[in-house]
This record gives structure tokens, sequence and C-alpha cells, in this order.
């Protein structure tokens, strides 16, 4: 049937068309590590991905209709890559799922750190994509899911795999993020692309330094903010490179959301391009429609979050700690605490399914 004897279908190209703007918002949002999921895929985003127009009827539908989910929610695991030019370019130096609940169209966050030893792989989950990728081009995906599932006890539905180029190249098209740094720090040891076997050791590395206040990032500033690992104190963790990843997402969604972007025909068709080349991932082009409803039912929801860590959270529970290393092949790692991975899945089941 020809899509001009469709009246329906021609009217949900229409509004496709007129709140293009909107639409573009959500493939940011979703692949940047996104801490809220508020806003929607574009109609030329659907048509150079060959989107049956049959598919957009389902903008139309609920999102638990046509989307994967288990007990009503739906859950995506979200991978930031070091890419190309790097040492070990698929290991995955950022690990978010966003778990959205269908009931009350709640997301919640959960930032799983890189050093959670994964049993059966015998190693950190941050090399179970990398470990995929080597046994089997394509199958990263499938045993980064498998160590989420089998760690965390979250059945992965739906995974996006970006490198940190799109990250970078994003903030430059926005021209730079203001983000509210504090405490400041200084990282002696940031490692320099294409130097990781230079000798002698020290050259491999430089000396970052961010200074307490706002400051305002390029690109490639923005890049080291979140990607430091040696600063002294708490700066040094994951949890706080969590922490600094939420401020800069948080400000490029807001560079996004003026309308001298959203406007700016050549710069949003340049995101789109950017996406296109940095994305890896098994979401079917035919719920592209889907994930815009999706966004629409949350963008004014509040986004959750649960943060994995060695100290304790607002209730008191400490849910992790860092064995010994002679345990684990001298590596720094972490496991739950008293070894006891069922109760981690529970920890986590309890946040996402509070009790009233």
């Amino acid at each position: 049937m020809k899509l001009r004897h469709v009246r329906p279908v021609r009217l949900v190209i229409k509004l496709f068309s007129q709140i293009r703007a909107h639409l573009w918002l959500f493939i940011l949002s979703f692949i940047l590590v996104s801490f809220s999921v508020l806003s929607l895929i574009g109609y030329r985003f659907l048509l150079r991905h060959n989107v049956n127009p049959q598919d957009l009827l389902s903008f139309f539908g609920t999102p638990v209709e046509n989307m994967d989910s288990t007990n009503g929610i739906t859950n995506f695991l979200i991978l930031g890559i070091r890419g190309e030019g790097g040492d070990s370019p698929d290991l995955t130096d950022t690990i978010m799922v966003i778990s959205y609940n269908h009931g009350n169209k709640t997301p919640t966050i959960v930032s799983v750190p890189r050093d959670l030893w994964v049993p059966s792989l015998k190693a950190k989950i941050n090399t179970a994509f990398f470990y995929g990728e080597e046994a089997s081009p394509g199958a990263g995906i499938n045993m980064a899911q498998a160590a989420i599932l089998e760690d965390l006890g979250m059945p992965i539905n739906y995974t996006a795999v970006i490198n940190f180029s799109l990250f970078q190249q994003a903030v430059d098209l926005v021209g730079g993020v203001d983000v509210d740094v504090s405490p400041g720090f200084t990282d002696t040891e940031f490692p320099i692309p294409g130097r990781e076997k230079a000798l002698p050791v020290s050259s491999r590395y430089e000396t970052i330094i961010f200074n307490q206040g706002i400051n305002h990032f390029n690109g490639t500033t923005a890049l080291k903010f979140v990607r430091s690992r040696h600063a002294e104190g708490d700066e040094g963790t994951d949890f706080s490179r969590s922490r600094r990843q939420q401020q800069v997402i948080s400000s490029l969604r807001q560079k996004i959301l003026t309308p001298s972007f959203l406007l700016d025909q050549q710069r949003v068709d340049s995101l789109f391009d950017i996406v296109n080349v940095n994305l890896i991932t098994n979401i079917p082009s035919k719920l592209y429609p889907t994930l815009a409803k999706l966004a629409l039912d949350t963008k004014d929801s509040p986004v959750g979050s649960i943060t994995l860590a060695t100290t304790p959270d607002e209730n008191g529970v400490t849910i992790l700690y860092n064995p010994p290393t002679f345990k684990y092949g001298g590596e720094w790692v972490l496991v739950p605490k008293d070894n006891n991975w069922n109760a981690l899945k529970q920890y986590i089941k309890n946040h996402l399914t509070p009790t009233q």
C-alpha cells in the first residue's frame, strides 16, 4: 500500500516533521550516557535508517507494547569505549544501565564501577565487551549484557556502545560546556594517547589541573575531566568519575536544548553525522518511533540513580568492598560485601522497586 493512500500515516509523518527539533534530543541524551531520557528521535533519522512507515504508528501506542521488557522494566546498557588510537580500544571506561519502569514512567540510572569483578570471566566487568569482540567481532555486546546479568541480576534488553570521539565532538559542536568543578583536583598521570609504550615511563603521562569553580571546557578538556582516574583522594575514584560524567552530560544537554542550536539546521545535521559514525547498537530501527514515545512520556519525570560504592549509602548500607589483591591475581577489584552476590542483586532490586 502506497503511503499517499494512508491518511493516518501521513498525519504521523507530519507530526514527526513538526516536532523534529525535540526528537533529535533523544539521540544525544541516550547515546551520551545521558542521565535522563528526555527527548525524541528525528524524522530525518527515521528516513535515513529505513524505518517502515507503518512502524510510525507505534508512536501512538505505549512503549511496553513494542519493547522487550521483564516484569514491566526495560533495561538499556550504555558502554563508553576508548576507541581507536588508544591502548585496548574496546575496554569500557563507562558502564551505565538505564532502567525504565513502564508502570510509573520513571528512568533510573545504575552507574556500574569498571572494576567490578565478573566471576565467570575471572576479570573486571570493563573487559567483557573487549573479550567478546576479541573472540568474535560483534559478540562484545552479548558478553557485556551477560556480565551485567551475572553481577547485577539485570537482564539487558538493548545496548548502545559509543567511543569517546562522539562525546568530544559533540561538546565542540555546541561551543563547549560550563561545569562547576567542586572540589578542584590535579592528576599527574593522565595518559597521553599514542604514548602507551613510550620510554621513559614518565613520558606516557601529562599533568592536568582543574580549579574549583565554574570552568568552560572544550571537547578535549571535557573528555580529560570525565576520564581522569589518578587524582589524589576521592577524585581519583570511579565514583567521582561517574559524578563528573553526570555534570558534563547535564551541561551538554542544556546547550543542545537551546533554540540557537535546535534551529541551526547545519549543526543538527552535524550532530547526526557524529552519532552515526560513533554508535554501535542492537536497537532495531523499527523501535525508533517507540523510543520517541518513551522520551515524550518521561520528559517531565524525575530521574533516579543508584550508585554502587564502597562507602555507606543514605541508609548506611555499604554494598561493595575492595578485597586483598592477592585473591584476584594482583588486581584491584570490587566485589559485594562478604562476597554475597545475591545481596548485591537484591540491593539493586530494592532500589528499583522501593517499598511503599
